[in-house]
């Protein structure tokens, strides 16, 4: 039987549970910057004040959400994505060889 809570916020995965956690997968990054001229440091700050990304921010409940690490669950969906983002082993050694390369010319 489902809790009464679940009709108030039902996770749209599996429809049973309540949702209690929100997918966290970054689904845009923002780099907006203002610029102020002749204006303070503080208005500066604030004018650039605010997240620098956006989340997907699905609702979902506990058994449907993939934990990653503490405090960071992502959905279903999302989870599959965030598993492809590795190399294939066969281009992994390219990427290796290319962050050492980076790493020596930036010391």
């Amino acid at each position: 039987m489902n809790s009464p809570g679940v009709f108030k916020n039902p996770c749209p995965i599996c429809k049973k549970r309540e949702a209690t956690l929100l997918c966290d997968y970054v689904t845009e990054y923002h780099s907006r910057s203002v610029i102020l001229v002749n204006g303070s440091y503080e208005a500066f700050l604030a004018a650039n004040a605010g997240p620098r990304l956006d989340t997907c921010d699905l609702p979902m409940c506990d058994q449907c959400a993939e934990h990653i690490t503490d405090g960071v669950d992502f959905c279903p969906h999302h989870y599959k994505l965030h598993q492809q983002v590795q190399l294939p082993e066969k281009l992994r050694k390219y990427q290796v060889r290319q962050k050492q390369k980076l790493r020596t010319e930036m010391q």
